[in-house]
């Protein structure tokens, strides 16, 4: 995969936002940030997308062989975008995904030996991206900030389940 080059004028801040609520302007922010996090991360890695590399994080944290459904609600997308992700890793030789042996209607997803050698290439360039991602910023703001993102995240969870509970009502 050819790296694509970053344009620093696509990261400027279009209009003054010190008058927007705060809670617009988190909600806001966290949509631009994760796609400009998208951007930045597809350059990262010559092998692979930002997004297949968060599909083998979500399957290196559950091993020992979590499932595609497993995999996919730690990256919180649907199953079919997951097994599409995990075929698309399996083709670089990352992972194997294999039947369970005990339920066959479940595919497990399996880390190759050609794991460690993508973390050890990548390893100094992911320290210094993730160095430089947080300069500045004390761990006293980030364990603030993981706070607050846990809670949204939870509080996210509250209405997808209401919602859900409405359409199943109907």
């Amino acid at each position: 995969m050819k790296q694509k080059k970053i344009r620093p004028d696509n990261f400027q801040m279009p209009v003054s936002l010190s008058n927007i609520e705060d809670r617009y302007y988190l909600f806001g922010m966290l949509a631009a940030f994760a796609n400009r996090m998208q951007s930045v991360g597809d350059t990262v890695f010559e092998e692979i997308t930002w997004k297949q590399w968060f599909a083998l994080l979500g399957a290196s944290i559950l091993q020992p062989l979590p499932s595609i459904s497993q995999v996919a609600n730690f990256v919180g997308t649907s199953h079919q975008n997951m097994k599409q992700l995990l075929l698309r890793l399996q083709s670089t030789g990352l992972i194997r995904l294999e039947k369970d042996e005990t339920d066959l209607r479940r595919t497990l997803v399996k880390l190759t030996p050609a794991v460690e050698a993508f973390e050890q290439k990548y390893q100094q360039s992911n320290s210094l991206f993730m160095d430089s991602l947080f300069a500045g910023i004390c761990t006293e703001n980030l364990a603030t900030t993981r706070k607050v993102l846990d809670q949204l995240y939870h509080n996210l969870s509250v209405i997808a389940q209401d919602i859900s509970k409405q359409e199943d009502n109907v």
